[in-house]
């Protein structure tokens, strides 16, 4: 990582900047260009057991770089997946929603490419088993997804962001 950083930064070094005019802190260009976060926060949901609640994830996405798509075929670019890890029951019940994705053909991979920009939201339907015991699950959801710009794609990365459930009992 400190590899690629050093070979982005080189042309810029390398024309006399001062170094702490490199990259601003807050610069489009990152090695880190999309954030994850879950809507409402990490605070525990309220379930029934035996139910299903919808538990919303929010990508935003540096100006300049997208994400592919949950749907996106193989032979190009890393499609974008989203799992639950941590509580054995806790699972995905049914089809996450996305919003419809960009189409367009890429040059570099050949292919038709379906991709998000700005900040996509992406809803997965989670629920428990109706055995479930009652209390607090908590958990993460895992987004594994591939980064490009118009001409550099990063390595595939995985971000984790924390989630919990409240699970009460059927009345």
């Amino acid at each position: 990582m400190k590899l690629i950083a050093y070979l982005l930064l080189l042309p810029i070094s390398a024309a006399g900047h001062k170094p702490s005019l490199l990259v601003p802190a807050d610069a489009a260009l990152s090695l880190r260009p999309v954030k994850w976060s879950v809507v409402g926060g990490s605070s525990p949901r309220d379930i029934v057991s035996g139910r299903t609640v919808p538990l919303t994830l929010q990508a935003d996405i540096a100006k300049g770089w997208h994400i592919y798509s949950l749907t996106q075929k193989p032979g190009g670019p890393f499609p974008l997946r989203l799992e639950l890890l941590g509580a054995a029951d806790i699972v995905i019940r049914g089809v996450i929603k996305a919003p419809q994705p960009q189409r367009a053909f890429d040059k570099n991979f050949g292919i038709e490419t379906e991709l998000y920009s700005g900040n996509p939201r992406f809803t997965i339907p989670v629920g428990v088993p109706g055995r479930s015991a009652t209390g607090v699950r908590k958990f993460q959801v895992s987004a594994r997804f591939q980064v490009c710009s118009e001409t550099l794609c990063l390595p595939p990365r995985t971000d984790k962001m924390d989630a919990a459930l409240r699970i009460t009992a059927r009345k």
